[in-house]
């Protein structure tokens, strides 16, 4: 019979004499209440340290004390957000005892492929006096000249695409069609390989990211040519796992909930025509589907998010709208419910409940906190963001899971 590992025994006292002997389920107890900061400092202290700090057990123990405790929880959460740099914000400061700007500071990540520069930097880089001189051909000796029309600011990182989070890891794309797992607590990155030859997807990709508790492995998802695609990180590779039983139309990450991960697709033609959430199980690895809502104009487009741990459906680009849709009860196409706010939006993303309650949302580059009883909102001011880029944004827990390390466990 296989035995379970277990966290490392405290050496002799004469080895370690500073450290009191303690039952190991006492040592990880205490380790598991610390918060992240103060754990990757531990590490610092001697080899004995690093190793039980860097054990994978200690993570899933620390993971758990966070998840069922309320007070963990909220001290762990954060909110990521990109704006051609990633940023940490404090949950806990958000929407605390009425403030609402004063204490909103957010924090500067570092990240894999930072300081990368875009391509458009670079090719302003090359301008002379606001022109840009370019070849038609090798052979050509005399180039043209083009009289820049653009910005005189351009910023020189490339935009950093957030794809998913969850348990302390974040799927992002630093460059195009270049992954990462990422873990901003303890600056942990993995990049995620390049899809094999030969059955690599071109033309538009979107993706997915989450755990598979069954198999107890984090994985990204692949939507692309009508091809649907798993990474997993304990194997470290892609397989293609089949095609995409919908119309190949989708254009948004997807979304995590309950070990899988929705997107709003339709197919069909005319009379059959049909919009629905599909749903990827990672563990099963296919796709089943939840009733969308039933709604009249089907020429508008729609995105999925999660509120308060409830699927919603909202509009997404081209016009103005004030409604979304949230399903009440997991997978019954009768509990959705219509919500009307008191504000308009192009983009909207649900990201959590603030410690007041209200529920902070990202509205067209904006964040703000709405009140679902009165209707009333406001936006939150988040210092340490450079004003006019805008921004995306997502939510993730301080964790110690290691992106590099988990495929030990």
């Amino acid at each position: 019979m296989k035995k379970e590992r277990t966290i490392q025994q405290l050496p002799p006292a004469e080895e370690e004499a500073e450290i009191p002997i303690l039952p190991q389920e006492i040592i990880v107890e205490i380790l598991s209440r610390l918060p992240i900061k103060s754990l990757c400092q531990f590490r610092c202290v001697s080899k004995f340290w690093f190793s039980l700090i860097s054990d994978p057990l200690l993570a899933k123990a620390h993971l758990k004390q966070t998840i069922k405790n309320d007070y963990f929880y909220s001290q762990r959460k954060r909110v990521i957000i990109s704006s051609h740099n990633l940023y940490s914000l404090e949950y806990e400061s958000i929407g605390k005892d009425g403030n609402f700007n004063e204490n909103l500071v957010a924090l500067e990540l570092d990240y894999p492929l930072k300081d990368n520069p875009n391509g458009l930097a670079e090719l302003l880089d090359s301008a002379k006096n606001g022109y840009l001189y370019c070849e038609r051909s090798e052979d050509d000796d005399f180039p043209v000249m083009v009289k820049l029309n653009l910005p005189f600011c351009v910023n020189p990182r490339n935009w950093v695409d957030i794809l998913g989070s969850c348990n302390g890891l974040v799927c992002i794309a630093p460059d195009e069609d270049t992954l990462f797992l990422f873990n901003p607590s303890t600056k942990e990155s993995k990049r995620i390989p390049d899809f094999p030859s030969g059955f690599a997807p071109n033309g538009l990709n979107v993706y997915g990211f989450g755990f598979d508790s069954v198999n107890d492995d984090y994985k990204v998802v692949k939507l692309g040519c009508g091809n649907v695609c798993v990474y997993s990180l304990r194997t470290d590779s892609w397989r293609k796992v089949g095609s995409l039983p919908f119309d190949d139309n989708v254009y948004e990450s997807g979304v995590l909930l309950n070990g899988t991960i929705h997107w709003i697709v339709s197919r069909g033609d005319g009379a059959e025509y049909e919009c629905v959430v599909a749903a990827f199980s990672l563990e099963e690895e296919a796709f089943s589907d939840l009733p969308a809502p039933n709604i009249v104009d089907t020429s508008f487009e729609f995105v999925v998010g999660v509120l308060n741990g409830c699927l919603c459906m909202l509009h997404s680009r081209n016009q103005m709208h004030n409604d979304f849709w949230v399903m009440t009860k997991y997978g019954v196409g009768e509990s959705w419910t219509k919500l009307t706010l008191s504000i308009s939006y192009i983009c909207m993303k649900p990201l959590c409940l603030a410690q007041n309650g209200e529920a902070l949302l990202e509205v067209d580059g904006k964040l703000l906190l709405y009140n679902l009883e009165d209707d009333s909102y406001r936006y939150l001011v988040v210092h340490g963001i450079p004003a006019g880029n805008g921004f995306e944004a997502d939510t993730y827990l301080e964790s110690l899971v290691s992106p590099n390390g988990y495929c030990r466990s």
